[in-house]
């Protein structure tokens, strides 16, 4: 099984691919060269074996006697080529070795004549290269020989050479492709790594990359999904603790109040009143906290829908305050609206009644005393909303984490206050289906202030 996993990896099949196109672009090349120098080789010997025999001839043609024939025999003695001299008949004057058989063979037929040039030329088959040359006026002839032995000797060496040349480089190509497929899959081997211990649950993984390549950049890109997928999983199970503790809290009052009322112990219709209270405000807590996790739900799928009509926002504004001016006069606090005249705009009331909602309960939940404002004006075509608050503020470093959603600023303090982490993501998603946008501004134990434009 191993086996099969190494020969079906990335860097196998790489390795392979390259080696294949280098080792057929090296053998074409290698042909291609191989059959350039043969030719030029073979044709610069048989130009040399013409032009020997030309001016062999050329000398003798000036003085064609017994002397300068044999000053020429003896120049082509020990030498590689060889001469023949013969006269217009045919017949051997004088050679520079014993005419062997294939030398006789190739000898021009008894009163034929000859211009010049090569007689033979296949190296493969005959005994040598042979060229002639015409003696002045076909006085006679030079014939020249070139062993072709030599030729196929050196040709044989030669293929030997190229060939273990060849191995040599093949091999050595094969070693440098294999570790440079090696080196370029490294990265993608441990990034396969990364994302199986990822699929494990293990999210936060070290990826090590260099350069700014595309690699680097999908090492980055797992490396940074990781930790995204971490803080999500710290955020569910965050989320998963709270939503528990939020409904565990409400139901245990709930379940507890409605077994006093059911049981007959309460028998003050007063404290059955405060008991029956009580019930409905934690039956409310859920029911806000099912409703967030609903919108929530809604705006992951991009299934939020708005029921826009024309409106005034300084009622829904009221509307709000007077709903939890109950809430704010528990603790202590002042809660106002400040409304000035603006213009009717499109917008889903109930939506915007909710964020505002979340808005202002916030306020008065992170504020332990002084007041909490809320104004409208009109800025040119912008109808502005501000939620000012003098409560414990938020720090500089969450002001921009806040609107994610199960986000919150600080772990005990929500236990204390309750919130889901919910809040101001359901509300700044809502904001932004109106086409609007919400900013902060908060600073440390004096305030914040929340502000919404609409247009």
């Amino acid at each position: 099984m191993k086996r099969k996993l190494k020969i079906n990896s990335i860097s196998v099949k790489l390795g392979i691919l390259f080696s294949g196109i280098f080792i057929a672009l090296f053998f074409i090349l290698g042909s291609i060269l191989y059959g350039a120098f043969t030719h030029l080789f073979i044709d610069y010997i048989k130009q040399d074996l013409v032009v020997r025999a030309n001016n062999h001839a050329n000398v003798l043609g000036q003085h064609f006697h017994h002397e300068t024939i044999s000053h020429v025999v003896k120049m082509e003695t020990d030498v590689t080529t060889n001469v023949l001299i013969a006269d217009s008949e045919q017949k051997v004057l004088d050679s520079s070795i014993e005419p062997d058989k294939d030398m006789n063979d190739h000898m021009l037929p008894v009163g034929q004549k000859h211009s010049g040039g090569l007689l033979e030329e296949d190296w493969r088959e005959h005994d040598y290269l042979i060229s002639v040359s015409p003696i002045g006026n076909h006085e006679g002839y030079v014939y020249m020989y070139y062993p072709t032995s030599i030729l196929r000797e050196i040709v044989f060496v030669m293929n030997i050479v190229l060939i273990v040349t060849g191995l040599g480089v093949v091999l050595l190509a094969l070693g440098l492709i294999g570790f440079m497929s090696r080196m370029l899959t490294q990265p993608l081997i441990t990034m396969k790594e990364a994302t199986n211990k990822m699929a494990l649950g293990k999210y936060k993984q070290r990826i090590p990359v260099s350069g700014d390549d595309e690699v680097a950049q999908l090492g980055e890109s797992i490396q940074s999904l990781g930790e995204q997928l971490q803080d999500f999983e710290d955020s569910r199970n965050e989320f998963l603790a709270t939503v528990s503790h939020e409904l565990r809290t409400p139901l245990t009052y709930i379940k507890g109040y409605s077994d006093i009322l059911n049981k007959g112990i309460v028998k003050k219709q007063e404290e059955q009143v405060e008991y029956l209270k009580i019930i409905n405000k934690e039956a409310n807590r859920i029911t806000f906290l099912v409703n967030d996790l609903f919108d929530m739900s809604k705006f992951e799928v991009g299934k939020f829908e708005l029921n826009k009509e024309l409106a005034s926002i300084n009622p829904i504004i009221k509307k709000v305050v007077s709903n939890l001016k109950p809430e704010a006069d528990e603790k202590g606090l002042i809660l106002t609206a400040s409304l000035s005249e603006v213009t009717y705009i499109s917008i889903d009331s109930q939506r915007m009644e909710q964020a505002i909602y979340n808005l202002v309960e916030n306020a008065i939940k992170y504020t332990n005393e002084g007041k909490v404002t809320v104004k409208t004006y009109q800025k040119n075509e912008l109808i502005v909303i501000e939620v000012e608050d003098t409560g414990i503020g938020i720090p500089t470093n969450h002001l921009s984490s806040i609107w994610e959603r199960f986000y919150r600023v600080d772990k005990s303090r929500t236990r204390k206050t309750g919130g889901s982490g919910l809040g101001l993501y359901v509300v700044k998603n809502i904001i932004q289906s109106h086409n609007g946008d919400i900013r902060v501004e908060s600073t440390e134990d004096k305030g914040s202030t929340f502000t919404i434009h609409l247009n």
